[in-house]
């Protein structure tokens, strides 16, 4: 039996407004699979979920974030045109 690791990643404007909001999961390992693998073969299971769910979500939002921001930077220019 597995269990789920959930992390989130939230950029928010000076007002305090959410304006990138990126969640992922991953399941790791707990008792059982511990006592079934081995410790050193659980944690492996463990840190590995733990770095790709990281890489992931900081990916995902880090792309969103550049995203929405060039999306607003043309607005201003066209804006100012």
């Amino acid at each position: 039996m597995s269990n789920i690791m959930e992390f989130s990643i939230t950029i928010k404007n000076e007002n305090g407004e959410k304006i990138v909001v990126k969640k992922g999961s991953r399941e790791v390992p707990f008792v059982e699979e511990i006592d079934a693998k081995g410790f050193r073969d659980a944690f492996d299971d463990y840190e590995t979920a733990v770095l790709e769910l990281t890489k992931e979500t900081r990916d995902a939002v880090t792309a969103e974030y550049f995203e929405e921001a060039s999306k607003k930077k043309l607005q201003n220019a066209q804006e100012s045109e």
